[in-house]
């Protein structure tokens, strides 16, 4: 029982990676497209970015230009970062003109986080070192921490001391404390500073708990939902779930180019672990992808972190191509020396074709011949056939007769010595009673017909058994050759009927009337109609019916 649990466990287990591999296959091949048609994405933002700019120019308030300012600086901070830079500048400046502190802090908090994106760590810590923040609402107060949580993170996880790293882990840490004290719960920031808390503490459950909290409030293939892939990513690989991990990496990945995102990690982090699994091609493709996308983003932050592994893609695919063209050389030259091969075959096969039409012209007529003879040759084996086919039919019948004959020469003797020890005993029996003179019993056993009537019956006894131990399928044979209706049902094993014993005797070779009539002890007209009854209840022609009888038991 365990053997069969674990075959069946065995037995989803493969079905399930089948089922993993194309989910990530159909995935790449989506992911394909989507790169193929990235302009067409590309022309999508840019007209979502030029209808933001026409809105801003003909904005009447300061404060309906700022609202579109942050919208216009939504779209620019993952498409292209001078444009982001002077976008939230512009928005810094607005929000000084009317005068709200809060958004002043919020948009210099997001000055500085787009600063510490692109690896401007220190113009990052001297934005957010200038920040006043007394009188600043909870809110504002959150994106100052996550601006300082994520620059502190970044040189923790790029700085080359590890003194340094240790120093900036604490204080991110304690950053990302406050920011949580401070941020709405309802808000992405807030359950994703919860995710990356639990993550960093090894806590992947939890952390995954909260992804899907996150996952069902973002809109599918969005900006967002690519973000929120990517941590999850991240989690299922902490887990060393790969499968799980690949997959939600390839749909981050779709999803920013589909948005044409150019600020993007989730492409070339995918281009990485392809290399790895050796698929070089598609991670050329990726990573060449990922490149072009960091070159527009206009940072060279991206271009540093994406260039070491855009080389070793770049080696490895080349020394995979050197390979495949040695190989392709390899192949060809092949396929030119088994081409001169060919020809030296052909012509040698064409001159052995010229040989066999000769030896074939030749051989044409001495099959004629064979053919003839050969016809001759079957017909006497079929004449051959037939003969002795009759010959073992023939043989078959006079074994089958020589045994009949055996088998009933023995039991007319053994019948023929009791019939002489009965009339001896009979005979003995007589004198005695002359000599007694006991004439009145004798005439009474003489008259009385009751020993007759004891003799046949014990005769039918005898002929049933004898012939049905010679025919023991004799009644089933016979019954076949009747209609359903007209078969007969003997009453034992080894008894016949009137009907049954006069074709058992047709059976044997006995087929006169009168002589039947004489063994049975019947008048010639009861056997004439009784033969005449069961015949014409025969299933098949009556006229062969009487012939198909005396084949019964015979050899086929």
């Amino acid at each position: 029982m365990q053997r069969l649990l674990c075959s069946a466990l065995m037995i989803v287990i493969a079905l399930s990676a089948v089922a993993d591999n194309g989910r990530l296959d159909s995935l790449y091949h989506c992911l394909d497209a989507a790169i193929a048609r990235s302009s067409h994405f590309v022309k999508q933002r840019e007209a979502r970015i030029d209808s933001l700019r026409r809105m801003v120019a003909e904005a009447q308030t300061d404060g309906q230009r700022y609202g579109l300012e942050k919208q216009l600086f939504g779209e620019y901070k993952s498409y292209r970062n001078d444009s982001a830079m002077t976008c939230i500048s512009r928005c810094i400046a607005l929000a000084e003109r009317i005068g709200d502190r809060d958004e002043i802090v919020t948009c210099q908090a997001r000055q500085a986080f787009q600063c510490s994106t692109t690896g401007l760590y220190v113009e990052s810590i001297n934005i957010l070192s200038s920040i006043d923040t007394v009188g600043v609402g909870a809110q504002a107060m959150g994106e100052y921490y996550l601006a300082w949580g994520h620059v502190l993170g970044e040189l923790a996880y790029y700085g080359p001391l590890e003194w340094l790293t240790a120093k900036y882990e604490e204080e991110q840490a304690r950053y990302a404390s406050l920011a949580l004290g401070c941020l709405d719960k309802e808000r992405d920031e807030y359950l994703q500073h919860q995710e990356k808390f639990h993550y960093a503490a090894g806590d992947t459950k939890k952390a995954l708990e909260i992804n899907d909290r996150r996952l069902e409030r973002v809109k599918e293939d969005s900006h967002e939902y690519a973000i929120v892939a990517f941590y999850r990513y991240m989690d299922y690989k902490q887990m060393g779930r790969m499968d799980d991990a690949k997959y939600w990496l390839a749909r981050a990945a779709l999803s920013d180019v589909r948005n044409a995102v150019m600020d993007q990690a989730a492409v070339w982090e995918l281009a990485n672990l392809l290399n790895q699994e050796g698929q070089l091609a598609r991670s050329y493709s990726y990573i060449n992808f990922a490149w072009e996308s960091a070159v527009n983003f206009g940072t060279r932050m991206r271009n540093w972190q994406i260039s070491p592994i855009l080389q070793t893609i770049d080696k490895n695919y080349q020394e995979d191509t050197e390979r495949t063209n040695m190989i392709l050389m390899i192949l060809m030259g092949t396929v030119c020396v088994m081409a001169v091969v060919m020809l030296v075959l052909l012509i040698y096969v064409g001159r052995q074709r010229d040989r066999l039409a000769a030896a074939h012209s030749e051989l044409s007529g001495k099959s004629v011949q064979l053919s003839l003879l050969n016809d001759d040759l079957r017909r006497a084996n079929a004449s051959l056939d037939e003969t002795n086919r009759q010959l073992q039919n023939t043989v078959g019948q006079l074994h089958e007769q020589t045994r009949v004959k055996e088998e009933y020469i023995g039991r007319f003797m053994r019948q023929c010595s009791l019939y002489i020890d009965r009339n001896d005993a009979f005979r003995k029996r007589v004198n005695k009673m002359l000599k007694g003179r006991e004439y009145e019993e004798l005439y009474k056993l003489t008259k009385s017909e009751e020993l007759k009537t004891k003799e046949l019956e014990e005769f039918y006894s005898g002929f049933d058994s004898a012939f049905l131990h010679l025919f023991p399928n004799f009644v089933d044979d016979f019954n076949r050759l009747l209609r359903p209706e007209e078969r007969i049902v003997v009453s034992g094993k080894y008894k016949l009927n009137t009907a049954l014993r006069i074709f058992a005797l047709i059976r044997l070779g006995i087929e006169d009337s009168s002589t039947i009539a004489e063994f049975l002890h019947y008048s010639v007209n009861t056997i004439y109609n009784y033969r005449a009854r069961v015949k014409n209840g025969a299933s098949d022609n009556r006229e062969s019916f009487e012939i198909r009888v005396k084949n019964i038991g015979m050899p086929e």
